[in-house]
């Protein structure tokens, strides 16, 4: 356990140093944002990274299965390294090719080489890739909340639909049929009794869709703001 704890915290620091935040900024503002990821925010990503992996760690109790990660980024960078190097747990992660992702796979990259470490990254590729039924942990959190990728669902989730906030595009069944089809995918890799952690604004879309499949989704008490968003994010468990 000591050297797992020793990976896990050695990578996490390299990573953190040899992130490009000037870079991640501008990809994550619009305008200029090379100062987004001030000192502050860089520490609030750590401390809740870390809480969030805790979080995790007792939910799943030891168990040593697979964790698929959907659209994951810089916030879960500490949750999945904890899941990888202390639980022990083989790592899915999947998401699309935009500027973040590169730069954390060019991250990664870099801080394996430079450590002789083995380092989960970010894949471009299909649910359908992944093995139904072989994920007791999901995750998928500020995904069908994306002002890009959903812009109207967006919208309504957030109950933003007509105000100043709003990002008026989208067509909002068009959205929801895709956003459906995503959350059937993915709860289609769930192994029984299998741990998914999410957003409030999701768990709305997602709870309806578990009950279509006569399963239940139980929460626990409580939750957690996400470090970059600010979403509540919550932990339950999938019954059949």
């Amino acid at each position: 356990m000591d050297e797992a704890l020793h990976k896990f915290g050695s990578s996490l620091s390299a990573i953190l140093a040899e992130l490009d935040w000037e870079l991640l900024g501008r990809s994550y503002c619009e305008g200029d944002g090379s100062d987004f990821f001030d000192d502050e925010l860089r520490a609030s990503i750590l401390d809740t990274g870390l809480l969030f992996a805790d979080d995790i760690a007792s939910a799943l109790g030891g168990a040593r299965g697979t964790s698929l990660y959907l659209g994951a980024e810089l916030a879960e960078l500490p949750v999945i390294l904890a899941e990888h190097f202390v639980l022990g747990r083989k790592i899915e992660w999947l998401n699309l090719e935009c500027a973040q992702t590169s730069e954390i796979t060019r991250t990664l990259r870099a801080v394996g080489a430079k450590l002789g470490l083995e380092l989960p990254l970010p894949e471009v590729r299909a649910l359908s890739s992944i093995t139904p039924g072989s994920c007791d942990h999901l995750w998928m959190v500020s995904v069908l909340t994306d002002p890009d990728g959903f812009p109207a669902l967006h919208d309504e989730l957030y109950e933003r639909t007509g105000s100043e906030l709003a990002t008026g595009r989208g067509v909002l069944a068009q959205d929801r049929e895709r956003a459906e089809k995503l959350v059937e995918d993915l709860l289609e890799r769930s192994a029984p009794g299998c741990v998914l952690s999410t957003s409030d604004e999701e768990r709305v879309l997602i709870e309806a869709l578990v009950a279509r499949r006569g399963w239940r989704l139980e929460f626990a008490e409580g939750g957690r703001l996400s470090a970059i968003v600010g979403d509540l994010v919550r932990i339950g468990r999938l019954r059949r």
